[in-house]
């Protein structure tokens, strides 16, 4: 792992020296502060004397002293950091004449940016068969696909749809659980030594999976299901909202074309970042991946997990996208800085139609009544600095 440079890292711990004499100055400003509202019994309210209240609150108006000059200090360090998280006091110390405070904040790190013209990257361009569009179709015909019950007699084949009971047991060979489920019977998808006991079983038939640990299940045959597919023929291309077959195919086409150059420049862009990167590291900052985190969790649809590794492995994925995708705001706003880049409502609007918004023109109009268009002004620079990138880098394309 490469070593991050102190000026490129996000989380910063620094010690600042506080001395005594002006702890001592600011007492007597917080002691007039506790006057006000403290209350000392044969004094009115905001009558105490302020030697009496230095007597009495002694160690708090201490407290209180160092907090307000810490909170200085913070302030002046503000001007030298762009800080953007909450100041934590890690520790105070003393000696004769000076307090000495722990301080730890986030900041934006230092981004560098190399000579692009140096990075070497692939391009691939992914094209669609005519074996994609089936594959797309087949797919489709599955979803209305009729299921029918087989014969008793009949051995368990691909892409039958068994439904067992299934019994889990412990390793004393106690029952644990009883319940019904359905199988897919497919290689690619089924763990491999389910599908290889379920060979050439039938409707009756019981097998046995035995895990290291001692445990195991068991599965009853109850019935197996084959999958009739609807006939391929305009009535179901209809069926799909198309005019017939041959438009079906056509804008299936058009579709996977599509979703292969999202994926073509998705994996290209990502390839450029990572190179940007690779060759001058930083340290994101902590805030702003768990902002990005909890955005993305927000608007995305959650699936539905079968146990807590399932969650747990989907958020460290989304936890590793929000990672990056701070990395690479980073990167292109440090372009956008040090090009000077800016945008006009054309080209902000160019920005949206190819973001995908089907009014452009409105959606800019309301961005600036919402008070939402310098955000928006922000994600078009940052987009035509990642053009720019895109042209000066060496760009090898590879057609898959």
């Amino acid at each position: 792992m490469a070593v991050i440079p102190e000026e490129r890292k996000a989380l910063k711990e620094l010690k600042i020296e506080i001395e005594k004499n002006k702890i001592l100055e600011n007492e007597d400003k917080v002691a007039l502060e506790f006057q006000k509202f403290v209350e000392i019994p044969g004094f009115r309210k905001g009558k105490a004397p302020i030697s009496l209240i230095k007597q009495k609150y002694s160690s708090a108006i201490k407290e209180e002293a160092l907090k307000s000059v810490i909170k200085e200090k913070i302030k002046e360090l503000k001007k030298e950091y762009e800080i953007i998280s909450d100041v934590e006091v890690k520790d105070i110390s003393e000696s004769n004449d000076i307090y000495e405070v722990l301080i730890e904040f986030e900041v934006i790190p230092n981004v560098e940016i190399p000579d692009l013209a140096n990075i070497e990257v692939e391009k691939k361009i992914y094209k669609v068969s005519d074996i994609d569009v089936a594959e797309y179709i087949e797919e489709l015909r599955k979803e209305f696909a009729q299921e029918e019950k087989v014969e008793e007699n009949r051995e368990i084949q691909e892409d039958d749809i068994i439904l067992a009971q299934m019994e889990d047991y412990d390793k004393d060979g106690n029952l644990l659980s009883r319940e019904e489920v359905y199988i897919e019977y497919m290689k690619d998808e089924l763990d491999e030594r389910l599908y290889s006991a379920l060979i050439n079983k039938k409707v009756g038939d019981s097998v046995e999976i035995k895990f290291d640990d001692g445990t195991k299940q068991v599965f009853k045959i109850i019935e197996i299901r084959v999958r009739k597919l609807p006939e391929l023929n305009d009535e179901f291309a209809q069926m799909n909202g198309y005019l017939d077959l041959e438009e079906m195919k056509q804008k299936i086409r058009e579709q996977l074309e599509n979703e292969a150059k999202i994926r073509s420049e998705f994996e290209y862009e990502s390839q450029i970042i990572d190179k940007i990167y690779e060759i001058y590291p930083f340290e994101p900052p902590r805030k702003l991946v768990i902002n990005a985190y909890q955005d993305l969790i927000k608007n995305i649809e959650l699936p539905k997990f079968e146990n807590e590794n399932e969650k747990k492995a989907f958020q460290e994925q989304v936890l590793n996208f929000a990672y990056k995708s701070v990395i690479r705001d980073l990167i292109l706003k440090k372009i956008v800085k040090e090009r000077n880049v800016e945008v006009n409502d054309d080209e902000i609007l160019e920005y949206l139609k190819m973001r995908g918004e089907e009014n452009p023109q409105e959606y800019l109009n309301k961005s600036k009544v919402r008070g939402q268009y310098e955000s928006l002004k922000e994600a078009a620079k940052i987009n035509k600095a990642l053009d720019y990138v895109k042209s000066v880098v060496k760009t090898k394309v590879i057609v898959e």
